[in-house]
């Protein structure tokens, strides 16, 4: 009898034990999903899922300050601002404005005749180095074709956007006199400019921005005469820009 009842008892435990046997190599064999669920880094590596902030059919107001180099003759210091309105996520319409501030650049010299070179005042530089621009003017077209985010130290993301600008420019500039009499007029130039553009985003309204430009216009040389006329030579003109972006409104709903 009692060896019946061991017997029964053995039968009864042996699936119980097969079962607990195989629990651990199926939890073993499905390591994807525990990692997903519980993983450490399940809350710090988010996906790309949606938009910190959306720029369709919102007004965008940008405070910039411009720094030109590359200059042979003058560097240009530009304060100015941007507005642009977004007609979708990826197009856009900006106008710009902004008025320059000029230097003589450590790049120029001149050698007078029995003397050391050195570098010119900027009396003696007016109207005869080009570039001495005072106000520029530009209707960009803008394209915004990339948008993502970068890994700060595997702890958070910075949102940004890039983008492309091109459009025509109107240019003021310290054109040189008739018959190399000195001094310098203002003239107006007609040009085009092209960059490109990123956004770091800081919330649903506001963004840092940068900013490379190339202008490019037709500008008045030196030695014209009022029998030959005025000559013109065709300029271009880098800047770097940075600028703080305000959103109108200031909130939106996705959708």
């Amino acid at each position: 009898m009692n060896a019946r009842l061991v017997v029964l008892v053995a039968l009864a435990l042996a699936p119980v034990a097969r079962a607990q046997d195989l629990t651990p190599s199926t939890e073993a064999g499905d390591t994807a999903a525990v990692d997903r669920d519980i993983g450490p880094l399940k809350d710090r590596v988010p996906p790309v899922t949606g938009y910190t902030f959306l720029m369709a059919r919102r007004f965008e107001i940008a405070p910039t300050f411009s720094l030109s180099f590359r200059d042979a003759f003058w560097t240009k210091y530009v304060v100015g601002a941007t507005a642009t309105y977004h007609f979708t996520e990826t197009l856009g319409l900006a106008l710009r404005g902004g008025f320059a501030f000029t230097s003589v650049s450590g790049a120029a010299q001149i050698c007078p005749a029995g003397e050391a070179c050195r570098s010119p005042t900027k009396e003696e530089l007016d109207g005869k180095g080009p570039g001495q621009i005072k106000l520029i003017t530009a209707l960009d077209f803008e394209w915004a074709p990339l948008y993502g985010k970068i890994s700060l130290l595997a702890e958070g993301f910075a949102h940004f956007n890039l983008y492309l600008i091109a459009g025509p420019a109107a240019i003021q500039y310290k054109a040189p006199k008739d018959a190399n009499v000195p001094g310098s007029d203002s003239a107006w130039a007609v040009g085009g400019e092209a960059g490109l553009g990123m956004r770091f985003i800081f919330n649903r309204w506001m963004a840092l921005r940068f900013e490379l430009r190339d202008v490019i216009y037709r500008e008045k040389t030196v030695g014209a005469t009022e029998t030959t006329g005025a000559s013109y030579q065709v300029r271009n003109q880098l800047f770097f820009d940075i600028g703080l972006s305000f959103f109108f409104p200031n909130s939106f709903t996705e959708g």
